[in-house]
This record gives structure tokens, sequence and C-alpha cells, in this order.
């Protein structure tokens, strides 16, 4: 990595530890005190196993919709998982400003976190927050600050209360 020239006004001396606590610091001071209604990234099932008489059945025949044959077989959804990260959180309301007539932009959930916090939500499908829920939408170009990553995911509304 490139050393930052001191004589431009750069700081040489940056200090990525605690600049991470710093910022981790105001995204928990900007978190709801109730863990209900704090931003959960949710994660899609892990897929479906078969059950016959309590044990596990390896691949059993299927219709089109993936419902056993035999009816003695039931179907298990493996669940997804779900994660609580501190993250920053902007919510965007619908609004519609210049476009056209009974058109609206979605709700939009504007989520910031850092690298740390995105490896462990990287590929969910869903944030809960406030107790609305949002679908995932994409990513933005990735930003920095000499070591540290920060990643801005966007979130669609899927229903709100």
């Amino acid at each position: 990595m490139a050393q930052p020239n001191p004589a431009l006004g750069i700081s040489a001396t940056f200090d990525p530890t605690t600049f991470r606590n710093a910022i981790r610091f105001a995204m928990q001071m900007g978190s709801p005190p109730d863990p209900a209604r704090r931003a959960t990234f949710i994660f899609p099932s892990a897929g479906k196993s078969y059950v016959k008489n309590g044990s596990a059945v390896a691949n059993p025949r299927t219709d089109r919709d993936g419902v056993p044959l035999d009816p003695e077989i039931r179907t298990v959804e493996i669940p997804g998982g779900e994660v609580l990260v501190d993250c920053a959180i902007e919510i965007q309301p619908a609004d519609a400003d210049e476009l056209p007539v009974g058109s609206f932009r979605p709700t939009k959930a504007v989520v910031t976190l850092l690298d740390e916090e995105f490896a462990q939500v990287n590929g969910c499908k869903e944030l809960r927050y406030n107790g609305d829920r949002y679908a995932y939408g994409y990513e933005t170009e990735g930003l920095g600050l000499f070591d540290v990553g920060v990643h801005v995911l966007t979130f669609y509304a899927l229903d709100e209360k």
C-alpha cells in the first residue's frame, strides 16, 4: 500500500482501529434500545429435508412442486439465519417528485456497514427494521478510508406497519 505524503496535509498515522471503534460507537448510539426494533438481516432458507418415521430420507421421489410421492414422508424446511449487527440506516420515504402522475418511488432503507459487519451479512435477502420488512436491492460501489472498507446496501420496502 502506498504511504501518504505528510507534506500534503495527510496524516500518515491513521489508526484504523480507533476509526472503526468510533464509527461502531456512533452506529450503536443511533440504534433503537429495543432489540426487536433493531436492524436484523435475514438469510433465505437453507433448503428442505425429508423425514419418514423420525429418520432422514436422502432423495425421495417427488412431484414437480417438491412434494414427496410417499404420503408418510414429510418435508421439513431448514430455516435461514438472522444476524444482528451494528449499522447506520437511513429510511428514504416514498414520494413522487419529478415522476409521472401515479408513479411513486418505493420506500428504501439505505444501510451503511463497516467491512467486518458486511462480512457477516453478505448474502442476506431481507432486512427487518423497526417492525418493517425490506427486500435486498443492490450494493453501491465500494467506499473506503485507508484500511477500512465501507459498504452501502439498499433495501426496498416489502411491507410497512
